[in-house]
């Protein structure tokens, strides 16, 4: 209800801009009013606003103004840019020209043609009619509204597509090209109201159960509307589903936010064949034929409040008796349909809603179908009790239905009782709780023009027990695909009505699996514009409540343009996320190993984190069977060879399931053993200006090229390759836009270079040999080249004049190293002599200085000789002397023998004495001859030295 009051409010306001900018300005001025008020518009909404024609007219209705408004478009931003919110051909009102001028406009009527509506909530309840722009000004707002009010009588829809998704509740319903013709007198506080409507279908699912499917629906409906009080009384109303008639009565009271219900239903007519027209199987398939019997009754009722956090009480009941139907053209019929079931909950609260079916009873030709069920406190302790039992035997389906284009087979079989609370469950103990049965499947055959092969399934048994649901074979085949599946479901029923973990671990085996074929070719079906939005891909959500292993092995697969061989890996379902665990595949005569994961936890933006080791792709046929190859590197289509590539990135998806590329991140390396490059935009270029074809066609081998992804945007680190003898080196980026900047720099050898090329080089070099000199062409030419531009266009250029000039100056350079060459052997060759001559004098001086030295060490010698003798006489004669004293002195006797021996010791010590003095001036005398001479050598080689240092620095000059 919040909605629809947000929607008219929106549409009021646009409304009312319009009008008051075009009845209070000249005609003549519309189309700049026009104008003014899409931007007006547009400012105030988070929305893009656009609209056609607008028709004013007064003249052939005074005092009554028409107004046409044609072509509204309202389409949503950011996460609702691809959805179209309003649409609508026409919008025609017929207004009381004197109220628009007071408090309270006045309109007769409003009509709506061909509107499309789609009414969008994301995971997370972001809505995409939420496109009022908050107001900063509060208070003038709340004026303006409190001041405005308005009277309509008619309200009619023509024509009408309205789709409400709501992935948030997991509600999706649709209407159909809706008539609806509302008539009143809306100025009053009390008026009666009639309301009619009708809809060629109906659909309304919730969590993917479409309860009505494709309905067609009609309503005549009359209100006692307390427009002061907000109260709405139903009377003798009537709702028309197929050929299902109720009647419903009652009220709707809207004082605040909260709604206040009482309302009762019932079906009119209690004809067995007026409920089966809400099976769509047999309401499209001559139901007017159809011969029915048996009674039915369908009632219900709603009462209390519904709110945020309320919701009303109601009871739903229905009752079959020996219902039965038969087409008159098949011999067989459906018998025996007894129902008696029930909903009932008294207050609103979940946990006291009571489930009964205490009879669900049908004979399918023959073949009995039997099924029980009680469900009690639901969401605190589920007690359960309940049946199903019987045998459905497809291929006499067409016995007793229609069924066109398409044939059925086999068997279906089902004995499975239970009984117990969920808590038995949760506390194991599997003894207390009674689950026992099997569902079994065998030949089942199915096959239509919808399909693009035939199923079988050969043979499917399930066990149920307390613990588990036991699958334990499960072997099917479609088409030339053949599948085997077996594994176990833990924790079925506390998934069913609490939300919890649903457990299960499956082996998943297949011989053959062709993906193309099961997918089957795209067929248009007929769609309104409001499909359009709803159709579009969005974000596959991983379920947080699911715990699946999938062990696979497919030997071989088919998709798209690939063929996969020896698929295996580990696929893991768990906490939102679908984990690639170890996935492997030989393909593009290589292989390839995954890792990595999808998460849809924030469902808005899902999460990629993935990593792949790609080994030995044949690269042409990798640039064939992807188109992001082709998009991202179209040099691969004149390429050929295998190439490897190790891949880690990880970012975010949009809402479309399309990268955010912005977010994604990661870095890899790109190699090869052997790779030819065969005449792509580059190397033509390359060629072109070198003049040689030797560079349209070239072999890379053992190349490495590393690269980083960071915010979207590829940067390659600088890589160097030959090719033949040109060494290569490769970097750049390439941006989200497409937009590249690579430089590739190459050193090439210059017998490689072309004909033209080489001869402006041989020219330069054979003059210079004219002058006598040994010059040579240099072994390598560096040339630099740059690729800016689009990735689909690039901008090629190469530095070849530049490259030109620096070979004539590196000839340039040689003539003159050779000349100063020849300069320094000159001065070499002088420098060389004049060191000979030094050499020279330096040995002459050498020869002279031992010489001198030699005759001063002889002199030396002489003298200390001649004054060793003459001391050694000195003290001959003291000891002489001494020995004759005391001979004397003892041939005196004792006393003078002892008086002798002082004067002896003391005629010895003077003649040591002068003997040492003797010795002490020869070695000085000596020493200082010595010394002398050193003196005069030192002088002597002095002068050689610099006499011969000059001798070379005159050679250095010249």
């Amino acid at each position: 209800m919040k909605i629809f009051k947000r929607i008219l409010k929106i549409t009021g306001i646009t409304i009312f801009i319009l009008l008051v900018l075009l009845i209070s300005a000249p005609f003549i001025f519309k189309g700049k009013i026009i104008e003014i008020a899409k931007k007006e518009i547009n400012n105030n909404l988070n929305a893009k606003v656009d609209f056609g024609k607008i028709d004013v007219g007064i003249f052939h209705s005074f005092p009554n103004l028409n107004f046409e408004l044609n072509n509204l478009l309202v389409i949503g931003v950011g996460d609702f840019e691809k959805d179209t919110l309003v649409k609508f051909d026409k919008l025609s009102t017929v207004l009381d020209l004197f109220s628009v001028f007071g408090d309270k406009i006045k309109i007769k009527g409003i009509v709506l043609n061909n509107p499309d509506i789609c009414i969008k909530v994301l995971k997370g309840g972001k809505a995409n009619w939420d496109i009022m722009k908050s107001s900063t000004d509060t208070t003038s707002a709340a004026d303006t509204s409190s001041g405005f009010k308005l009277a309509l009588n008619k309200f009619e829809i023509i024509g009408g597509n309205i789709v409400y998704d709501d992935n948030d509740l997991g509600v999706f319903t649709s209407f159909k090209n809706l008539s609806f013709l509302l008539k009143g007198d809306l100025t009053e506080d009390f008026s009666s109201l009639q309301t009619k409507a009708s809809l060629d279908s109906l659909v309304f699912a919730y969590e993917d159960v479409k309860f009505i499917n494709k309905a067609q629906v009609e309503m005549l409906s009359n209100i006692d509307a307390d427009l002061a009080n907000s109260k709405y009384t139903f009377k003798d109303n009537s709702i028309k589903l197929n050929e299902i008639e109720l009647g419903f009565n009652g009220s709707v009271t809207m004082p605040t936010d909260d709604i206040l219900l009482d309302l009762t239903f019932e079906a009119k007519k209690t004809d067995f064949k007026n409920l089966l027209s809400l099976i769509p199987a047999v309401y499209m398939n001559d139901f007017q034929k159809v011969q029915t019997s048996g009674k039915m009754a369908f009632s219900g009722s709603v009462k209390g409040t519904y709110n945020d956090s309320l919701m009303p009480g109601f009871d739903l009941k229905l009752i079959v008796e020996n219902g039965s139907f038969k087409y008159p053209y098949l011999p067989a019929s459906v018998q025996n349909i007894n129902i008696d079931a029930m909903i009932d909950n008294k207050d609103g609260k979940p946990d006291n809603t009571i489930i009964d079916v205490k009879k669900f009873h049908i004979d399918l030709g023959g073949s009995p179908f039997d099924m029980q069920l009680h469900v009690a406190t639901p969401v605190s302790d589920a007690n359960l009790d309940g049946m199903i039992k019987g045998v459905i035997d497809l291929a006499k389906v067409k016995s007793f239905i229609p069924v066109k284009d398409a044939s059925l087979a086999g068997v279906i079989k089902a004995d499975v009782d239970f009984a117990g609370r969920m808590s038995q469950i949760e506390q194991e103990k599997y003894e207390d709780f009674k689950a026992k049965g099997t569902i079994d499947l065998s030949e089942i055959n199915y096959n239509s023009s919808s399909l693009s092969a035939p199923v079988n399934i050969e043979t499917s048994s399930m066990e149920i027990t307390p613990k588990y649901f036991d699958l334990k074979n499960f072997n099917a085949k479609m088409g030339s695909s053949n599948f085997q599946m077996n594994g176990k479901i833990e924790n079925f029923l506390a998934y069913i009505f609490r939300d919890e973990l649903l457990k299960g671990i499956f082996n998943f085996n297949s011989n053959l699996l062709n993906i193309n074929q099961l997918m089957g070719e795209e067929t248009s079906t007929e769609t309104t514009s409001t499909d359009t939005s709803s159709s579009t891909l969005t974000a596959i959500e991983v379920p947080e409540n699911i715990d699946f292993t999938l062990n696979s092995s497919i030997v071989n697969l088919f998709y798209d343009k690939l063929e996969i061989k020896n698929t295996k890996g580990t696929i893991i379902i768990r906490d939102g996320k679908v984990d690639l665990n170890g996935l492997s595949m030989q393909l593009l005569d290589g292989s390839m190993s995954l890792k990595g994961y999808y998460s849809t936890k924030n469902t808005q933006t899902p999460e990629i984190d993935m990593g792949m080791d790609i080994k030995e792709f044949d690269i042409k046929k990798t640039f064939n069977a992807f188109n992001t190859v082709q998009k991202i590197a179209p040099v691969a289509e004149k390429c050929s060879g295998k190439i490897s590539v190790n891949l880690n990135f990880k970012g975010l998806l949009t809402q479309h399931m399309e990268p955010e590329m912005k977010t994604i991140n990661g870095s890899g390396s790109i190699s090869t053993k052997s790779l030819v490059i065969d005449n792509t935009d580059v190397f033509a270029k390359l060629s072109e200006v070198l003049k040689s074809d030797k560079y349209r066609k070239l072999n890379l081998r053992n190349t490495t090229l590393k690269f980083s992804i960071v915010n979207g945007n590829i940067e390659f680190e600088p890589c160097v390759t030959k090719a033949g003898k040109t060494e290569m080196e490769f970097g750049g980026k390439q941006g989200l836009d497409q937009t590249v900047d690579y430089f590739m720099n190459f050193k090439i050898p210059s017998s490689e270079l072309g004909s033209a090329a080489n001869q402006v080089m041989n020219n330069l070099s054979a003059q210079a040999n004219n002058l006598g000199l040994n010059v040579k062409v240099p072994e390598f030419i560096d040339v630099k080249g740059l690729i800016t531009g689009l990735i689909t266009k690039p901008v090629i250029k190469f530095n070849l004049k530049e490259q030109a000039n620096n070979v004539a100056e590196n000839i340039k350079d040689q003539v003159v190293t050779k000349i100063n060459e020849e300069v320094d052997k000159t001065k070499a060759q002088a420098v060389r002599k004049a060191q000979e001559q030094a050499d020279k004098l330096m040995k002459e001086a050498d020869a002279q200085s031992q010489k001198i030295i030699a005759t001063a060490e002889s002199a030396a010698k002489q003298i200390n000789d001649a004054a060793k003798v003459a001391a050694n006489k000195v003290r001959a004669e003291g000891n002489a002397q001494a020995e004759k004293l005391l001979s004397e002195a003892k041939s005196k006797g004792i006393i003078a023998e002892k008086l002798a021996k002082e004067p002896a010791a003391k005629l010895r010590k003077e003649a040591d004495k002068k003997a040492g003095d003797i010795e002490t001036n020869a070695q000085s005398e000596s020493k200082a001859k010595v010394e002398q001479a050193k003196q005069e050598s030192d002088k002597i080689k002095a002068k050689a030295k610099e006499q011969g240092d000059k001798l070379i620095e005159e050679a250095k000059k010249k």
